[in-house]
Order: structure tokens, then sequence, then C-alpha cells
């Protein structure tokens, strides 16, 4: 009996994020630990690497083990809510609650401020100006309103009437005020960001995106730079070989080390959003030509209606100022060739790296999906969808691959199998779910996926590809033969690619 492999599970840190993003791609591509991968890598040899699967192939997934952390320190509110519109990262902002901000601290923007900077000021300045003198006067009423509870801290009793306090005098801020926040995200999710930015309508988001940019590729910000470079100075003041020590010790610690500057790159604005922007702006103007805009409630809660006019009002929703509903019953009105004309235009623009607009994230498509354990260790990796799992179980039989009916190896490959399902039976009875250890990845198991329309595009484009497993390949197509049957308008401009296994063969 053959002793089981040594469970070993670590922690991983000292890495630049393009050097950690290889390490992890190469376990999908190597038999060895992780820790014989990192002791060889170079941040040349990442490079390489992120130049041929990630830029080359477009493998981007692989940047998504890159994670980078960057600070951005005194820009507006305004631009801290147009970074943080990103949905994979994670942010921590400066708090309107716990901190009064500074009332010298806003942005300028060089247009107003060469011809109205005065007045620009002026307005600013009493914005803060009353933020200040209500706060104090607000941090009165509260004490008055609150007095301190017996046995609490004083320390702690002033703390609260600040943070409520500032919490009413907040809606005096200016969306200029300069703020501080922090983001942490993948190589991937930061490169998309970025292009996103560069495009936007403000001056100073779009310096910012450059700043960004540049952030990923000069090196980071290291405290332990600044704690170990007096010591190093001590031992480079020794000798000659005491020198020489300290410029090894720090080539070997890393202190310079970069963001992502291999990963980080081809990040100009798309023209599909420019252009598709530009349009739906035009048309929105036309659907809504001669309309006031109406009065609407604080929260409208719209009932689902059909798939193809949600996804046209969305995409007017973003190029004008009329509530949602207000846009809905315009778009009813049209003509489904008109619906049609708008879905497909948008569509046109869309170039061959793109994915659709955000607003193709309508709509709640609902597939139950009963596929091999192998087909779904690979769907399960889009986690935008909603998944619903059923218990891996031999209740639906197991998947024979075509290639073994090809083969003519069905005996052995069924023999195997029905072998080691007489092995579960058994030992289900004794030990229960333990049993499933013994389960081959050809058993069938169902998942139910909930996705919107943005995650169905991508979902179909990407898995129907010649890199992908027949399984997945044939299922996604199914799923795609469904929706087009019954909304066909939707799924024009969706780039499948038909499985043709002889033909496919060599092109992963």
């Amino acid at each position: 009996m053959s002793a089981q492999a040594k469970r070993d599970i670590f922690a991983l840190a000292g890495l630049p994020p393009e050097v950690l993003a290889v390490a992890m791609a190469k376990y999908s591509r190597s038999k060895s630990s992780i820790k014989e991968t990192i002791d060889e890598l170079t941040e040349e040899k990442s490079a390489e690497f992120h130049e041929k699967w990630v830029l080359g192939y477009g493998d981007a997934s692989v940047a998504d083990m890159a994670i980078i952390a960057i600070a951005c320190e005194n820009v507006s509110i305004l631009t801290s809510k147009a970074v943080e519109d990103t949905r994979l990262a994670a942010f921590q902002e400066k708090s309107t609650r716990y901190v009064d901000f500074d009332s010298t601290r806003y942005h300028r923007p060089e247009a107003i401020m060469s011809v109205h900077g005065d007045l620009y000021e002026k307005t600013i300045d009493n914005l803060f100006a009353t933020y200040r003198g209500l706060l104090e006067k607000m941090i009165t009423y509260m004490r008055k309103r609150f007095p301190k509870p017996e046995g609490k801290e004083d320390k702690m009793y002033e703390s609260k009437l600040k943070a409520r306090s500032l919490d009413a005098v907040r809606y005096l801020l200016p969306v200029a005020t300069l703020t501080n926040f922090g983001m942490i995200m993948s190589a991937r999710s930061l490169r998309h960001l970025i292009s996103k930015l560069k495009g936007n309508p403000y001056q100073e988001i779009r310096e910012i995106a450059e700043s960004i940019q540049k952030s990923a590729l000069e090196p980071a910000y290291n405290p332990q730079a600044k704690k170990i470079n007096e010591p190093l100075s001590k031992i480079s003041a020794l000798s000659d070989s005491g020198k020489n020590l300290a410029e090894e010790i720090s080539k070997l610690v890393s202190l310079q080390i970069k963001g992502a500057p291999t990963l980080i790159k081809h990040t100009d604005y798309p023209e599909y959003y420019k252009s598709s922007q530009t349009y739906l702006i035009s048309t929105a103007s036309e659907v809504m030509s001669g309309e006031t805009i109406n009065d609407a409630p604080r929260v409208d809660y719209i009932e689902q209606t059909s798939y193809e006019d949600e996804l046209v009002t969305t995409l007017l929703y973003g190029a004008c100022n009329y509530p949602y509903r207000q846009i809905l019953n315009k778009v009813k009105n049209l003509s489904a060739n008109k619906k049609e004309e708008i879905i497909d235009t948008v569509t046109s623009f869309r170039g061959d790296h793109d994915q659709p607009r955000r607003e193709y994230e309508g709509g709640q498509f609902v597939f139950d999906i009963l596929m091999d354990y192998g087909a779904f260790r690979d769907l399960q990796r889009h986690r935008m969808c909603t998944q619903i799992n059923q218990p891996l179980s031999v209740d639906h039989g197991y998947e024979i691959p075509f290639e073994f009916v090809d083969a003519g190896l069905t005996d052995e490959f069924n023999k195997a199998i029905n072998n080691a399902l007489e092995t579960y039976e058994t030992l289900k009875k004794i030990y229960g779910p333990e049993a499933d250890y013994v389960l081959p990845l050809a058993c069938k198991k169902r998942t139910l996926f909930k996705m919107n329309l943005r995650e169905l595009y991508h979902m179909i484009e990407l898995r129907s590809k010649p890199g992908g497993h027949m399984s997945y390949r044939n299922i996604v197509v199914d799923m795609y033969k469904t929706i087009k049957e019954k909304h066909p308008m939707l799924v024009k401009g969706l780039r499948i690619t038909t499985p043709n296994y002889d033909e496919d063969f060599f092109k992963r």
C-alpha cells in the first residue's frame, strides 16, 4: 500500500505580483510543488511568460492571479466613485463619518480655474464654511439631545456625537472634496478599469487612469526597504566584502518590487464604448423627443418585462436623464424592427476583444444543467453566475466520452467506471458521504446556473472556443440554441464557435 501524499497548505509572501501570477499559473501546467516553481522564477522569466500566455494568447485568467494594492490620495470624491465602479475589487475609502474633511483640500479643474476660478473657489469655500459651522452646532445639539450615559467614557461619548454629526453635515461636502482610498484587485481587473477610466469625460479621471497605470509600472512603496536600508548601510560601510554582502541582501529581499508592468498593457479606451455611447445618446434623444422628465417616486420597483424591452431601455437609460419607467413605456411602443436596429447597431461597434457593455447585465436566464463532474469543474469557474449545486451522486449515471466510443474502448472504460461505482456502493453503506471520493469525474451531477445576458455572452463565447473540452463546449452550444430559439434578437451578436472535434484538434 502506497503512503498517502503529505498534505501541505501554506501562505505565500514576498513575491512581485507578476511572479506570483506565474507561480500560480504553472500549477495547471506542472506536477511540481509551487515552492520549486517560485525558487526558479525571476521577474524577467515572469514577464516572458505573461507576454506569451496573457498578451499573446489572451489567457487572461493568469492576470487574475497577480494581485496589486494601490493607494490613491488627494483625489476628488467624484473620481473615487468612478474608480470604485468596479465589481471585482476591494476598496477602503476615507470615511465621511469618522473624519472631518479639510476645507482647503478640493479639486480645482483647470478649465474652470482659468476663467471662473474665483467664483468656483468662493462657492466651494462657502460649502465648507457651512459644513464647519454646522458641524459644531450639530455636536452641541446632539450633546443636549443625547446626554452621556452613566458609565460611558467621555472620549467614546464625544466620538459618537461627532460621528453622528458628521453624518448630517456630510450633505454639504462638494464632490470636489479630496479623499483618499486604497484598492486591491487583480491585474486583469485593473487593466479593464484603466481602459474604462481613460474614456471618462472628466479630465481629472483620465489623468488618474494614467497615474494608476504608471503606479503598476514603477517600483512600489515598500516599508521594509526603509527599515532595512539603515542596517544595510552599516554593513556596507564595514568593508568591501561588507558592501558586496549588503548588495546581495538587497537583491535577495526584493526591495524594489513592481506592480504588474507586463500585464498592465493594452489599456486604451475601447472604440466600442466611445462609438456606442455616442450612438445611444443620439438615439435616446430621438426616442424621447418632446418628452419632459416625469416625476417619479424615490424608489420605483420595475416589474420584469420582456428581455428585449429591458435591454433596449437599459441601453438608453445611461444615455439620458429620464426615469427608467418613462423610457420603458416609450420603448414598448417602438416597432420590433426599431428595437432590433438599436441592439444591432450597438453590437456592430464591438471589437474582437470587447466584452458586451454593462447594460447587458439584464434579465435572468436560468439553466438546469446535467453534466459530468469534469465539465462542472470547468463551468464552475463562472463565479459571476448564481450556482445552486446538487450533491455528487450516481443517480444520473455517467458520461461515456465519444473518444472512447470512436476508439472502441468503451468496454475497458465502463469496466473501470463500474468497478469504482461498485466500491462506492459498498463504502456508501458504511461511510456515507465519505464514499464520494471514489466517484470518477465521468459521474453526472446537476447544477442550476442563473446568469444575466452579459455573462451568457461571456460563457458561451469563451467556452465554445476550440481550446475548450468538448463536454462543456456542447453544453454551451445547447444553451445558445435554446436562447436563440426563444429570443433571437438578443443573441444575434453573440460569437459562438461551432465545435468540430477534427478541425479543432490542433487549435488549442
